[in-house]
């Protein structure tokens, strides 16, 4: 199985414009020269943590996704670290409504665990149909995948 990358282009965009912003407003503190020259320590540090914050968000924000692998689902998020699933503990792959933002309802897809369930945020889509062909597609990678390697317990007598 060769590795896919399944990222949501339009939340990447705006989040890179913003986050750009940042880094911008940061950097502009620097421009005039009377923050350094005036040993205006406060300005100095608001503009090293907004230039450095936004070049750390525009680096989370382009590795933003799913990432999709023989050993399961990795899902990227912005503000957390890496969660990685293994196929293994998948039971089951549905698209289903998972909050609802400005009055909106928003579908993705949703891995069910073992008693558990885990959205896919970051593929979730105001339109059910986008939600549902990422479902698919995921259900397709599952099916796919290499059996895992189960441990052989005592096999008995």
């Amino acid at each position: 199985m060769t590795r896919i990358v399944m990222k949501p282009r339009g939340q990447i965009t705006v989040l890179i414009v913003v986050f750009g912003l940042f880094a911008l407003i940061g950097t502009t503190y620097f421009t005039n020269g009377n923050v350094g020259a005036n040993r205006d320590w406060f300005g100095v540090s608001l503009g090293c943590a907004l230039t450095i914050g936004g070049a750390i968000g525009i680096w989370r924000s382009l590795r933003l996704g799913v990432v999709i692998d023989e050993a399961g689902v990795r899902i990227r998020s912005l503000d957390k670290r890496d969660k990685v699933t293994p196929w293994r503990d998948v039971e089951a792959i549905d698209c289903e409504r998972v909050e609802v933002r400005a009055g909106m309802l928003l579908y993705a897809p949703v891995l069910h665990l073992d008693g558990d369930s885990l959205p896919l945020m970051v593929l979730g889509s105001y339109a059910q149909s986008g939600a549902e062909a990422h479902a698919a597609k995921l259900r397709i990678l599952k099916d796919a995948a290499p059996p895992s390697d189960k441990c052989l317990t005592d096999p008995g007598p």
